[in-house]
């Protein structure tokens, strides 16, 4: 159990002392109330937590033995609803599910492939089927027509407003469309291969159905509906895991914001990268490994000897390369920093711990680190008056104790031991955590002991991961699984 979710007075919380028994709870914080979500133990197996703009977050289950989905609680609603049973997704495994600004989607596939199956055109991708439910409380599932083998919807994780549905979608046989968040159709294009909509949402790359060798690839202006050829897929044979899953990036592309997209090759090098507005390419960091792209430029990791690893944000509108990062290979995780204008906040991983590291401050003027502290755990929080919230690993089992620790003085002060991952800040109380050990439901609250030192606040406040692990190849996501996604009971 890690998940808990604090919205308003209420906090929602998964429970159990196996997988099997998980339930659902919600928590009031006024009064001390703690309910179960579902009301009979049998009722749903799995959890979903989204929801719409309109209707808020939403609680859904799934009851696998006759794909019952059920609508347990709106969360920003007074009071526990009753539970309603809005539809059945028959003979169909659920994928994914994403909100809009007016409905839940849903995806599902005949029979889920447990092995890696790229989402392109013409390579045998597993199909998919989508699923509409409207936030109107008598509204029930709607299957909705066509088969697909990609879906897309806007990336509200990275700030983007939810639309109406699905912002893109491409067939088996390379029919992609693109839509605008109001839910109008921007774009329709034939003999697609596979497709990446930018992150704002102004253009999209497709590659051409060709030879299955080398295929040409263009990025179209959404606005103007003007394509510009890029450089070709080369590598179209082995692109996106069909032959390595290990190369499942290959044949992919970067974008830093709307404005250059990178194309990424074997073994993650960045082939070569284009101005999204021109088509011209332009001369990349030789030898180089593309880590992600930001709105800050391309993360690279750079050439180096074995024993040492480097890495370095390549900026494509000025050409400037900052080494950033140069460690002893025994430490194996690079994650992105938190970037404060010039003072960039780093976590340097353990060797073999990526919950817990050391906690740095890079000047980004002069690459100069120095150490803030010496441990500490994700997911942290920052208090307003500049402390810190963490938990750090405890036991074998994995269970971790929080602490509070004073950026100035480094003293560290335990609030509770022997609780599982998760815990949530709440200002009036203190820290609510799930206690891993006992027979009952096992939600406490721990005060915070009073600062040593005059509040003051770095940042806003708030939950930290320390930055997304960087090191390993991520494929561009396509569903919203939040955080109560896979919680199989």
């Amino acid at each position: 159990m890690q998940d808990l979710t604090l919205i308003g007075d209420t906090l929602y919380f998964r429970w159990g002392t196996d997988v099997p028994t998980w339930r659902m709870y919600a928590a009031d914080l006024c009064g001390d109330e703690v309910v179960p979500i579902d009301s009979t133990e049998d009722l749903v197996d799995r959890f979903m937590l989204s929801g719409t703009d309109d209707l808020g977050r939403v609680a859904f289950g799934l009851r696998e033995r006759d794909g019952a989905v059920v609508r347990l609680d709106r969360l920003e609603v007074d009071g526990i609803d009753e539970p309603v049973e809005v539809g059945r997704i028959s003979d169909h495994e659920l994928m994914g599910w994403s909100g809009g600004a007016h409905a839940m989607y849903f995806t599902t596939t005949p029979e889920r492939d447990t092995s890696w199956v790229p989402s392109a055109a013409g390579v045998g991708a597993q199909p998919l089927t989508l699923w509409r439910l409207g936030d109107d409380p008598g509204d029930v599932l709607e299957r909705l027509p066509g088969e697909f083998i990609d879906v897309a919807f806007s990336d509200t994780f990275a700030g983007e407003p939810a639309g109406a549905g699905p912002v893109l979608t491409l067939t088996d046989a390379g029919e992609l469309r693109v839509f605008d968040l109001q839910g109008d159709e921007v774009a329709a294009i034939e003999g697609v291969r596979r497709a990446q909509r930018s992150p704002g949402g102004t253009r999209v790359v497709w590659q051409q159905i060709g030879d299955d060798e080398v295929e040409a690839t263009f990025v179209r202006d959404l606005a103007t509906g003007v394509d510009l050829e890029l450089t070709a897929n080369a590598h179209t044979a082995v692109s996106w895991g069909r032959v390595d899953f290990e190369q499942r990036l290959t044949g992919t592309w970067v974008w830093v914001d709307d404005d250059w997209l990178g194309l990424v090759g074997p073994d993650d090098t960045l082939v070569v990268v284009h101005d999204a507005a021109t088509g011209e390419a332009i001369e990349v960091p030789a030898h180089t490994r593309v880590l992600t792209g930001t709105t800050h430029g391309f993360w690279l990791q750079m050439p180096s000897n074995d024993d040492e690893t480097v890495a370095a944000l390549w900026n494509p509108r000025d050409g400037e390369l900052f080494e950033w990062y140069r460690q002893s290979s025994t430490y194996p995780f690079i994650r992105l920093p938190m970037i404060d204008g010039d003072d960039w906040y780093y976590l340097r991983n353990d060797q073999n711990n990526f919950n817990r590291g050391s906690w740095w401050r890079i000047d980004r003027t002069t690459g100069a680190w120095t150490e803030l502290l010496p441990t500490l755990g994700v997911p942290f929080h920052e208090l307003e008056d500049g402390r810190i919230v963490t938990s750090l690993e405890n036991t074998s089992d994995g269970y971790v104790r929080l602490a509070v620790v004073d950026l100035d003085t480094r003293v560290y002060t335990t609030i509770a031991e022997d609780v599982v991952y998760g815990f949530v800040h709440e200002p009036e109380h203190g820290v609510y955590y799930l206690d891993a050990q006992g027979p009952g439901l096992g939600l406490w609250v721990a005060p915070l002991p009073e600062a040593s030192t005059a509040p003051r606040s770095r940042r806003e406040p708030g939950q930290r991961s320390g930055g997304p692990r960087i090191d390993a190849p991520r494929f561009p996501a396509r569903a919203d699984v939040g955080p109560l996604a896979d919680a199989a009971r």
